[in-house]
């Protein structure tokens, strides 16, 4: 088996992280793409950078998982503090908590602390704690000696308290469980031998004297720009870059024009793939910034060539590829899709919802850019220099760009200095397990992964603890509920409990039957039939009762909240049995995530907010008129100022000026409740008048009042 097919099996048929890693052009994200195009996984892609993300098809971390960008601090406090700060939508959660495969692309980039963070919110979310990414397989993407993570010396001055180093492999939860290391070592960039070998000195900082000597053989001090087949310049800072495309375009004596892209919806200007104005001439040098999504393929990412016409009718930039093809491509306007994941309503499946666009030519200037940018792309030849370079990497990501060495001229000599690569991801990648051991690795790993998904089937203890979070939440907003939900609450609480206590015993049973030795299959479908047989129907029950649940607020926040536990219960209910019935005839991984991928949540629409419900089921208490007339004339006020019912008054206050009458104490609750209705409709009124003032406002009749108290002139004008 391919160490690539090996790669893919690791991620479909187990539950194991792994870090995909290899040198530049052995293949990762060709691996990547087939992995969105090919996984059946409930999978979201993410990246540490805005054009990474775009690039690899995915969306930010920081988005993604709303972190900040200070450091995360990985103690018991400090998660407490991140997470009481967390505002994720629901929409969010339900994607995070039916996420099953997470793909980090350009890993090496990405701070330890990060990982921890994402890994804090992964846990809280799904409620899964003890579980390394709250059970969340993730698969790493990237190469250690390329590109490394950035920290600030203040940021780095605090991180180094918890941390040995930046890099993501020193994150607490990679400590906990390291992911299977998979190295892709067919490089596909390049094809001659010597200078293969020269760049695995370089990347792993073991330049020999015959390599220092072949490296410095391309060298030209004396090296001047200037011909149309010149390559393009790799440099260690944007300012470099700029400063060498401003001035080689404003060399060119043609007229110039200009090219502003389109930008709808959500896409941050950090995330832009090219140029918003795009300053072009003919004559002047382009890279290619998109591969062609025609067949066959004109052009890819990377691909140099020089501007030759600009047809403003049909909006079409003419570009001649590099390489002495003579005709030039009709390249017209890209566009790039910035993403967001969310959840189907009817299947509970991850789908990827397009936010916004960036619509412009797929073309940069590029006698410059820099070596961060160049990162991915490939070129015939490319002038470096790398003299200032500034992070680990950097030399190897410049080198590694070219297809041969003949293709490269340095600009300043390439010393061991300017090579620095970190010892600390020497030692790691030196320190990983024999790739022969794998195939072992996946076969016990797919037999855990087949057991941990039948597991999840028969797990009650989520559902339990959900069912006590809502009644938790119900006693906290017991009064604005008309007949507080509580035996309800209860009832559905003591069904999960025998529930989980059975599921318990039996994925011991299940955990005996597929860990002793080789699996029997039909022993194994008995025990499923006979589960299913006695679970079902209860959850049927259960189902049942979220159906006729009656309970009515007329807090709207509050019926939001409520309603959320009925129907995430309902839809994980609906899922459980649908999943049960079809594991009992295949209970094989494949089939697994083809019933998750055809499953269609039933029809249900549950909402406990109705003024009506609230108005009908109060005519039984003591002066029912009086409070019906209460709940209307606060009704009125709140559509007349466009505002909740409970920002006039909660349903319990209402309540209870029915029950006490106007006397004493309770004064001080009406009067606040009509003295808000005068400063809202009544340009400020606040004078303190009595009973007799707070009726003629509500226009109730005299008879529910027991006394009055002297009514100003200045109110009877507000009136």
């Amino acid at each position: 088996m391919s160490v690539y097919n090996l790669a893919f099996d690791f991620v479909m048929q187990t539950n194991r992280s792994i870090f995909i890693t290899g040198k530049a052009g052995t293949g990762k994200t060709t691996f990547l793409h087939r992995l969105r195009e090919g996984a059946y996984k409930q999978m979201a892609v993410v990246a540490p950078t805005g054009v990474a993300a775009i690039n690899a098809g995915g969306v930010t971390m920081h988005s993604f998982f709303q972190l900040p960008f200070g450091p995360f601090v990985p103690t018991e406090e400090g998660r407490r503090d991140f997470l009481s700060k967390q505002r994720i939508s629901r929409q969010r959660r339900n994607v995070l908590r039916e996420l099953e495969l997470l793909v980090i692309d350009e890993i090496s980039m990405v701070r330890a602390d990060l990982l921890d963070a994402m890994d804090t919110v992964l846990r809280s979310v799904r409620r899964r704690h003890s579980e390394p990414f709250g059970g969340v397989q993730v698969v790493f993407i990237g190469d250690m000696y390329q590109l490394s993570p950035v920290a600030r010396d203040e940021e780095w001055s605090l991180l180094s308290r918890y941390y040995e180093g930046i890099y993501f492999f020193y994150s607490h939860v990679l400590r906990e469980r390291p992911p299977v290391y998979i190295e892709f070592d067919t490089i596909f960039r390049q094809s001659d031998s010597r200078f293969i070998e020269l760049l695995n000195q370089v990347r792993n900082d073991r330049l020999t004297t015959e390599g220092y000597e072949l490296l410095q053989s391309r060298y030209d001090p004396n090296y001047r720009s200037g011909g149309d087949d010149d390559g393009i310049v790799l440099t260690t800072h944007n300012y470099k870059a700029d400063a060498i495309n401003r001035e080689e375009l404003e060399r060119i004596e043609a007229e110039s024009f200009e090219l502003e892209a389109v930008v709808k919806g959500e896409f941050s200007e950090g995330a832009f793939p090219t140029e918003k104005v795009l300053e072009l001439k003919v004559g002047a040098r382009v890279m290619f910034v998109k591969n062609d999504t025609e067949s066959p393929r004109r052009f890819y990412n990377g691909l140099l060539g020089t501007v030759s016409l600009y047809d403003e009718k049909k909006n079409v930039v003419y570009v001649l590829p590099s390489g002495g093809d003579d005709e030039p491509i009709a390249v017209e306007v890209a566009e790039w899709e910035n993403i967001r994941y969310s959840t189907e309503k009817d299947s509970l499946l991850i789908k990827e919802e397009v936010v916004g666009s960036f619509r412009q030519f797929p073309l940069r200037l590029a006698w410059a850019v820099t070596i961060h940018k160049s990162q991915g792309l490939t070129f015939d030849k490319a002038v470096i220099d790398a003299g200032d370079s500034f992070a680990p990497g950097q030399v190897y990501v410049a080198l590694s760009r070219c297809r041969s060495l003949e293709g490269i001229t340095l600009l300043s000599p390439i010393n061991s200095f300017t090579i620095r690569n970190d010892e600390k991801v020497v030692r790691y990648s030196e320190g990983q397990a024999d790739v022969g051991m794998l195939p072992a690795e996946l076969d016990s790993s797919r037999v855990m992964f087949q057991l941990e998904l039948l597991q999840g089937l028969f797990d009650f203890a989520p559902l339990t603890v959900s069912s006590k979070i809502w009644y938790k939440s119900t006693q906290e907003n017991e009064s604005s509920f008309v007949d507080v939900p509580f035996s309800f609450i209860s009832d559905i609480i003591d069904r999960f409990v025998e529930m989980e206590a059975v599921g318990r015993r039996f994925i011991g049973q299940l955990r005996r039957l597929m860990l002793g030795g080789e699996v029997n299959e039909g022993h194994v479908s008995e025990r499923l039939q006979a589960a299913v047989a006695y679970f079902s129907p209860l959850m049927e029950e259960v189902v049942k009762l979220l159906k006729k649940c009656d309970a009515s607020t007329d807090n709207r926040a509050v019926a939001t909240e409520f309603d959320g536990f009925v129907t995430d219960l309902f839809s994980v209910l609906s899922q459980k049995g649908y999943m049960m019935q079809g594991v009992v005839e295949d209970f094989s991984i494949e089939h697994f995530f083809e019933l998750r991928k055809k499953f269609e949540l039933p029809a249900f629409k549950f909402t406990s907010y109705s003024r009506t419900k609230v108005a009908d089921k109060v005519l039984d208490v003591e002066h029912g008129d009086l409070l019906t007339e209460l709940i209307n004339v606060r009704n009125r006020l709140a559509d007349e100022g466009s505002v909740p019912v409970y920002i006039i008054a909660p349903l319990k206050t209402i309540r209870e000026m029915a029950h006490y009458l106007p006397l004493d104490e309770i004064h001080n609750r009406c009067y606040r409740f009509c003295r808000l209705h005068c400063q809202q409709k009544l340009s400020g009124c606040v004078h303190h008048c009595g009973y007799q003032h707070h009726r003629m406002h509500w226009q109730l009749p005299v008879p529910y009042y027991n006394q009055s108290l002297p009514h100003s002139a200045h109110c009877r004008r507000c009136r």
